[in-house]
């Protein structure tokens, strides 16, 4: 059995800010004995407009500041940290979810494949998508394998993850409010447990006229295993 935080907040555009909203999520987290700490998508750094010229300003290499501060949180509180940032490149940065182990190294990444081109919206116009799934990774939480946000859609990605030898599934988010799609996120999250036979973690952000929060866990029968409302909050649970 293991102890794991599911942090959920709402990211700006001022990067001190949001990594003063991660530590205190991650001293929470910590003081309630959990190993891993999952944050959102976008938790470096969100911007409500503009986003593609600021994206492109504010992306960082795994190697920058934000990924350095995130280490030295996993050192002082002693945990796993996984949370979403934008990657620098040449051009259009990669929507990235790093993964640092409790010694603050990095032990793996995802690049979001599937961006949100979808329900009027073009993700593609601001950030570029990778080319290839995530390769899970031992954590406390079990061997963790990663689909962000909008990849949740298609049931091959996860399936893919479960092949590749996933036994937890981390969905970081910025699930975006709408007709329904609280139901969507919620049913998503659910399915990918029961047809894969994982647990699954959603954090989300939430952000009010924004995004849905209602960060969530599922065990692999589709069991609940908790689920937050709107607000910035830490869901606990323990899962096998």
């Amino acid at each position: 059995m293991s102890t794991v935080a599911i942090g959920q907040f709402s990211a700006g555009e001022d990067k001190t800010a949001n990594l003063r909203e991660i530590e205190h999520l991650a001293q929470t987290a910590a003081e309630n004995e959990a190993k891993i700490l999952f944050l959102p998508e976008y938790s470096m750094y969100y911007a409500k407009m503009n986003a593609r010229s600021k994206n492109i300003e504010a992306a960082e290499r795994c190697d920058g500041a934000f990924i350095i501060a995130l280490g030295e949180l996993c050192r002082r509180y002693g945990l796993w940290i996984a949370a979403g940032m934008y990657e620098r490149t040449d051009g259009l940065p990669y929507n990235t979810i790093a993964v640092l182990d409790d010694r603050g190294s990095l032990r793996g990444t995802h690049r979001k494949n599937r961006l949100y081109d979808a329900f009027g919206y073009r993700e593609s116009d601001e950030c570029r998508a990778g080319d290839r799934p995530f390769l899970p990774i031992e954590t406390p939480a079990g061997k963790l394998g990663i689909i962000t946000c909008f990849e949740l859609r298609f049931p091959a990605l996860a399936a893919e993850q479960k092949a590749r030898g996933a036994e937890t599934l981390f969905v970081p988010a910025g699930w975006v409010q709408g007709e329904n799609k609280l139901l969507h996120w919620r049913t998503l999250l659910c399915a990918r447990a029961i047809e894969n036979g994982l647990t699954v973690l959603g954090a989300d952000q939430y952000a009010p006229g924004k995004f849905v929060g209602h960060s969530m866990a599922f065990q692999p029968d589709g069991t609940a295993l908790g689920e937050l409302g709107e607000e910035q909050d830490l869901l606990i649970v323990k899962i096998n």
